[in-house]
């Protein structure tokens, strides 16, 4: 995927995420219509990224993957399902987990970008993840719609974060150098 297409779609999560944090009460509208496709989308871009990974490592293609895995199901199950809960699992707790998940896949795959001028910016937007994840996790029976806007609004703000810190390292060609040694 080139460095324009990753930029845009950092853009429109950003413009997302913007809103959505902004409007954290209209949350429960977004969840009956948009978050199950954008929990769909979300998880066929993270598929997407191990089929089309340059360098295969097991590690970094196998949590992405679940995390993709794991989105798709959960976006299907809030569209077709309860739009509270996916299974018997309620929708903040999931959440929780979903922001863990994310953040630590992406915790994961920072080591590989440690020369690079974005790592920071890599390696910010995943501790934001985690650390969302976890308010999140242990509050989550006290959670209240509009306070998952708010969550909801960040994590997509730190994935636009991380898209962003992807496209420029390509954009800048990093790849190329630290193979070359540079």
């Amino acid at each position: 995927m080139n460095w324009q297409i990753r930029t845009v779609m950092a853009g429109v999560l950003a413009a997302i995420g913007l809103y959505v944090t902004f409007n954290p009460v209209s949350i429960t509208t977004l969840v009956a219509g948009i978050i199950p496709w954008l929990l769909v989308g979300a998880g066929a871009i993270y598929l997407l990224g191990v089929l089309l990974r340059k360098r295969v490592r097991p590690l970094t293609m196998i949590l992405p993957g679940l995390v993709g895995v794991f989105l798709v199901y959960a976006g299907l199950s809030l569209k077709f399902g309860d739009p509270r809960a996916v299974g018997p699992v309620g929708l903040p707790f999931l959440f929780a987990l979903l922001l863990i998940g994310g953040g630590l896949a992406k915790l994961l795959s920072v080591p590989g970008y440690r020369k690079s001028r974005y790592f920071l910016l890599l390696l910010g937007s995943g501790v934001i993840s985690v650390v969302l994840g976890l308010i999140t996790l242990f509050n989550w029976a006290d959670v209240s719609a509009g306070f998952l806007g708010v969550v909801l609004g960040l994590e997509l703000i730190a994935d636009a974060a991380f898209l962003t810190g992807l496209a420029l390292r390509e954009r800048d060609k990093e790849d190329a150098k630290e193979t070359l040694g540079l």
